[in-house]
């Protein structure tokens, strides 16, 4: 009996064993995703459109002023500066007929410098239409008909170079979809343009940046430093992967099917010599880890996931946080004093500080900061590179916009569409110039055949 007693026992004791084992397991299980939908754009890659109106993010906004929107009182005021006489088109002039003050009509004018106002407008807009007739002649030797040839220059289709180009440019550039594309063309212009043919003038431009698309790849691919980053892309549904790589001077867009070293190496070349900053993932670790810089944005965001997840690393995590911060601060007061050599020794100090963090703590993100620690800190001995991959985030968001806006491409030529005119577009504005007439002179130039602008000087091999 006494031994029946303590076999069931025994058994109530391991049952109550397993009970808690399996508890303890779902509460770690439960705090995990709890600290999961506790991710906001702060802790993980989620946009700050995604935020919850309760998160932290937004809680921790200042609370709404009193004042009303707008300059305030004592604001300083500022004007639209006059454009210059020589670039005036029309001038008139109006002379007072009375006195303001007592109403007599007998004035001296030219009593001082006219009050010059300026409105600038916007005529109706309408394109020209020319046509080009062929004449035909009859030979009075052997009666063959011959046909007279379109002049030099002149394009085989209905659309001249500019209107080529600005159909192409509201898809590509101002991301405009086909049909509000050709909406536009028709209330603005009076133009009737096809949907097919609109795709046509898209095709027509990539053919003629290919050589500008060319050029930025060859800087990209010999410059000292590159900020790297991908997002997805659609191809008729499939995911295909949109990478851009930043340098100083250019920016390159470039659409492959995977997101791997291979597909990286196809954007920076694969003898690629210089200082690369990314994200963690892994197939920038094919790069050489003394001429890599991981972003310490990113780092941040991992350090406050683990902050405010589940209790075993949220002290880790804390301190990780205030590290990446002062990080990135140092960086920001290097940008104002200059001084290369303290910023050198503001790393090492907070080098030190990382090292001993990463010692104590076993997490994950620990174990792969550990193996990675000169990779952190590029940015205090290699010039022009950045602790972050703000360049390359900023970069690619206008990828994700456009993706989000018209669902990738339907084909292969419009991924090269645009690869080319996001590069293009983005290589322009870096330097503060003008997209339109870059993109008509290059158009008109691939419908002539003659030598296209240049977009990107290459250095000269020595």
């Amino acid at each position: 009996m006494v031994e029946r007693l303590l076999e069931r026992v025994d058994q109530q004791q391991s049952k109550i064993e397993d009970l808690e084992r399996r508890e303890a397991k779902h509460l770690r299980r439960i705090e995990e995703l709890e600290s999961r939908l506790k991710r906001d754009s702060r802790s993980s890659s989620k946009p700050p459109s995604s935020d919850a109106p309760w998160s932290k993010r937004r809680r921790g906004r200042k609370p709404a002023s009193d004042r009303k929107q707008g300059a305030q009182p004592g604001h300083a005021g500022k004007s639209r500066p006059l454009v210059d006489p020589a670039d005036v088109d029309e001038t008139t002039d109006h002379r007072p007929a009375q006195c303001d003050a007592c109403g007599q009509r007998d004035l001296e004018h030219d009593a001082g410098d006219p009050y010059r106002h300026q409105v600038t407008v916007l005529p109706r807009v309408l394109v020209l239409v020319h046509e080009y007739r062929l004449h035909r002649a009859r030979c009075r030797d052997c009666s063959a008909i011959t046909t007279a040839q379109l002049p030099e220059g002149v394009p085989t289709g209905a659309f001249g170079p500019r209107l080529t180009t600005l159909a192409g440019a509201l898809r590509g550039v101002y991301r405009l979809s086909v049909r509000e594309t050709r909406r536009l063309l028709a209330d603005v212009f009076g133009t009737q343009m096809s949907l097919g043919k609109i795709s046509d003038c898209e095709r027509q431009l990539a053919d003629a940046l290919h050589s500008s698309y060319l050029e930025v790849l060859g800087a990209i691919r010999t410059s000292r430093h590159a900020h790297v980053d991908e997002t997805p892309w659609k191809e008729r549904g499939e995911t295909r992967w949109l990478w851009t790589a930043v340098s100083k001077d250019a920016t390159a867009f470039r659409i492959d099917k995977r997101r791997s070293a291979k597909a990286l190496r196809r954007l920076i070349g694969r003898r690629y010599k210089g200082d690369l900053t990314s994200d963690r993932m892994g197939a920038y670790e094919s790069h050489p880890l003394e001429r890599r810089q991981l972003c310490w944005a990113h780092i941040e965001r991992d350090f406050r996931a683990l902050a405010e997840g589940p209790r075993g690393h949220r002290r880790f995590g804390r301190k990780g946080v205030v590290l990446a911060q002062a990080v990135m601060r140092s960086h920001r007061l290097f940008g104002r004093h200059g001084d290369r050599d303290r910023l050198g020794d503001e790393a090492a100090i907070l080098r030190a500080r990382l090292e001993r963090l990463l010692a104590a703590d076993d997490s994950a993100l620990a174990n792969h900061l550990r193996r990675r620690v000169v990779a952190l800190f590029t940015y205090a001995r290699a010039p022009g590179v950045s602790p972050t991959n703000n360049a390359a985030e900023r970069a690619v968001r206008k990828g994700v916009l456009w993706r989000k806006t018209s669902f990738g491409s339907q084909a292969a030529r419009g991924l090269r569409f645009a690869e080319r005119v996001l590069t293009t577009t983005a290589t322009l504005r870096r330097r503060g110039e003008r997209v339109f007439d870059f993109l008509a002179d290059s158009l008109a130039a691939h419908i002539a055949d003659t030598d296209p602008p240049v977009l990107v000087q290459l250095p000269v091999a020595r």
